[in-house]
């Protein structure tokens, strides 16, 4: 009877710290890495939708990451695992995020490097040598200009 009461306690303490671990995983809206918590904090407090932004920007963390960073790689000699990759990619739907990823990458200290789709044998748009913001616009499909009269 002790043994099955202790095994049951032991067994409700586990499940219960892996339920809270997993609640406190699950509660943050986009995974980061050390170091791009303040990029992504920046994000977050500076964008309208959060919600977009979890779903826009990832860190290697995310598991989304590589097949992201990886879709438009035009030379496969940057596919090997230690090739250079950004801090943060962000793939914005609309102008209003991609200039808030201006501001928080100046802000934080990242370098930036567009990904529009084009051909980019060399791999400047995808990997560098300093911590950098990768803007990928291979999802946007226009921008509306404003003109003053």
């Amino acid at each position: 009877m002790k043994k099955s009461l202790l095994s049951s306690s032991v067994f409700l303490l586990v499940l219960t710290l892996s339920f809270s671990n997993s609640w406190a995983t699950s509660s943050s809206l986009v995974d980061v890495t050390p170091g791009t918590e303040n990029f992504v904090r920046c994000m977050q407090s500076n964008s309208d939708n959060v919600t977009s932004i979890s779903q826009l920007v990832f860190t290697p963390v995310n598991a989304s990451f590589i097949p992201v960073w990886q879709v438009a790689v035009q030379n496969t000699r940057f596919l090997k695992p230690s090739t250079p990759k950004p801090s943060v990619i962000v793939t914005p739907m609309d102008e209003t995020l991609i200039q808030t990823a201006l501001f928080c990458a100046k802000k934080h200290g990242y370098e930036i490097r567009i990904r529009s789709g084009g051909h980019d044998y060399e791999g400047l748009s995808y990997t560098a040598d300093v911590p950098f913001v990768m803007l990928d616009f291979t999802k946007m499909r226009s921008i509306d200009e404003f003109r003053r009269k």
